[in-house]
C-alpha cells in the first residue's frame, strides 16, 4: 500500500515538473540577461499548459484530437523558439524584447477567441463584438473557421498525428535554427535547435501525457544547461580566441606542482599595427598567434591573459626544458607573413577596384617578444612567478623585440 500511495504521489506531482523547470529558465534569463531563454521559457510554459488542458481525460477524446488550439500551439511554438534564439544576447527589457513579449500575449488571446470559440473569454467577446457589429462578429466566425481548417488540414503529406502548417513551421524553425548555429556556434542557439526537437515530440506523441510532460520537462531543460554552459564558457574562455581566458588560469596556478616554468608573450608593436590597420585585421592577429600557441610542443597549457599577452605554462618543466619549445614558437611566427587584405582601401577610399586581388594584399611581419621563469630562490609563489616573467618580457622588448628573455 505504501508503494501504491507514493506511485501516486509521483503522478499527481508529474505534471508540475516541467513548470519547475520552465520558473527556473525564467530566473536564470533575467539573471543572464538572456531575453531569448526567458521568453523560449515562457513559450513553452504557455505551450504545454495549453496542449495538457486540451488532452485531459476530461474533456471528449474525439473533440480533442480535432481542436484548432492544439494545431495552432504546434504552428506557433517552433517559429517563436527561432525568433527567441536570436534574443540570447539582448536584454528583456529593450524594445525588441518588450515587443516579443507583447506578440506573444497577443497570440495567446489570438488563440482563445480564434480557435477556441467555446470558452468564456471568447464568448463575452465575440457577443461584444456582435452587439456593436454583426457583420464584423461574422466575419470573424467565418476567418475563426478558415483558420482552423488551415491549421488542421494535411495538405501536402500526412502525418496522423501533426497537420501540414505545424509540420512546415517546424521544418522551418529547425532550417533557421541550425544556420544561425552554423554562423555562430553559439551554444545556446544549440540549444534551441534541440528543445525545438523535443517539444515536436511531445506535440507527436499526441495519445500519450507521460511523453508531453517528459518532453516539454527535457525542453526546458535543455534550454537550462546551455545557459549555464554558455555561463561557463563566458567566464572562462575568451571569445576571441577560444583559448581558456584569466579566470581559467587562476585556476590553473592554484594547482601546479613544484617543478613548472611560465612564459608571457606579448606582440610586438600591436598599437602602432592597430593604428595602422584597424583593429578588425587586430584581432586577426591574435587568433593567429593563438592558433600557433595551439600547437606549441612541450605539452604547454596556453591561456590568453589579455590584451595582446598570452601566457603559456609548461607543468614539470624548467627553463631550460621549456626554453626550446618557446623559441620555435617565437621563430615560427616571425618567419611566417601575415597577409593583409585591402590595406590600401583603409588608406584611400576611391582605390581602383581592378588591383584588389594583388594591390591590394600587403604582407607584414609580426614578432613576438617573451619573458619565462620559473620558481626559485624567493620565486616560490606562482603570482611572483608570474611577475618574473613579466619582468623578462620588458627585458626581452627593451633589448629590441623578437626576442626570449629568460
Amino acid at each position: 500500500m505504501h508503494a501504491v500511495s507514493e506511485l501516486r504521489a509521483v503522478t499527481v506531482i508529474m505534471p508540475f515538473g516541467p513548470y519547475i523547470v520552465f520558473a527556473i529558465g525564467l530566473v536564470m534569463g533575467w539573471r543572464y540577461a538572456n531575453a531569448g531563454m526567458i521568453l523560449g521559457s515562457f513559450a513553452l510554459a504557455c505551450s504545454y499548459y495549453g496542449l495538457a488542458y486540451f488532452r485531459s481525460a476530461e474533456l471528449p477524446r474525439t473533440v480533442i484530437l480535432e481542436q484548432a488550439v492544439t494545431a495552432a500551439l504546434a504552428f506557433l511554438l517552433p517559429l517563436n523558439l527561432a525568433f527567441y534564439s536570436v534574443l540570447t544576447k539582448r536584454r528583456l527589457i529593450t524594445s525588441t524584447g518588450i515587443l516579443a513579449l507583447i506578440l506573444l500575449t497577443l497570440q495567446v488571446f489570438a488563440i482563445i477567441i480564434f480557435c477556441h470559440p467555446f470558452s468564456r473569454i471568447s464568448s463575452r467577446v465575440m457577443a461584444a463584438i456582435t452587439s456593436l457589429s454583426p457583420v464584423v462578429a461574422d466575419k470573424l466566425s467565418w476567418f475563426s473557421a478558415w483558420l482552423g481548417s488551415v491549421l488542421t488540414n494535411h495538405y501536402f503529406f500526412r502525418l496522423e498525428s501533426m497537420p501540414t502548417a505545424p509540420a512546415l513551421a517546424f521544418g522551418l524553425a529547425f532550417l533557421f535554427v541550425l544556420v544561425q548555429f552554423v554562423k555562430t556556434s553559439d551554444i545556446r542557439i544549440c540549444g534551441f535547435f534541440f528543445g525545438i526537437v523535443a517539444a515536436m515530440l511531445g506535440i507527436i506523441t499526441r495519445s500519450s501525457e507521460p511523453a508531453l510532460i517528459f518532453y516539454f520537462f527535457a525542453a526546458g531543460l535543455i534550454l537550462v544547461i546551455t545557459a549555464v554552459e554558455a555561463s561557463f564558457s563566458m567566464a572562462y574562455i575568451d571569445e576571441l580566441t577560444a583559448l581558456p581566458g584569466r579566470r581559467s588560469l587562476n585556476e590553473t596556478l592554484l594547482n601546479l606542482g613544484k617543478k613548472y616554468s611560465i612564459a608571457m608573450i606579448d606582440v610586438d608593436h600591436f598599437k602602432k599595427f592597430n593604428d595602422t590597420f584597424g583593429h578588425k585585421t587586430g584581432d586577426q592577429v591574435l587568433k593567429m598567434i593563438a592558433s600557433r600557441l595551439g600547437k606549441i610542443s612541450g605539452g604547454a597549457k596556453i591561456f590568453r591573459y589579455g590584451g595582446e599577452e598570452f601566457t603559456a605554462i609548461f607543468a614539470g618543466k624548467t627553463v631550460e626544458d621549456a626554453i626550446s619549445h618557446i623559441e620555435d614558437f617565437r621563430e615560427t611566427i616571425g618567419s611566417t607573413p601575415f597577409i593583409v587584405r585591402d590595406w590600401k582601401r583603409r588608406r584611400k577610399k576611391n582605390n581602383d577596384c581592378r588591383r584588389k586581388n594583388s594591390a591590394n594584399r600587403k604582407q607584414v611581419k609580426v614578432t613576438v617578444s617573451i619573458g619565462l621563469a620559473s620558481p626559485g630562490g624567493r620565486k616560490t609563489d606562482p603570482e611572483k612567478v608570474i611577475k618574473a616573467a613579466d619582468k623578462k618580457l620588458y627585458s626581452a622588448k627593451k633589448g629590441g623585440r623578437n626576442r626570449t628573455a629568460y
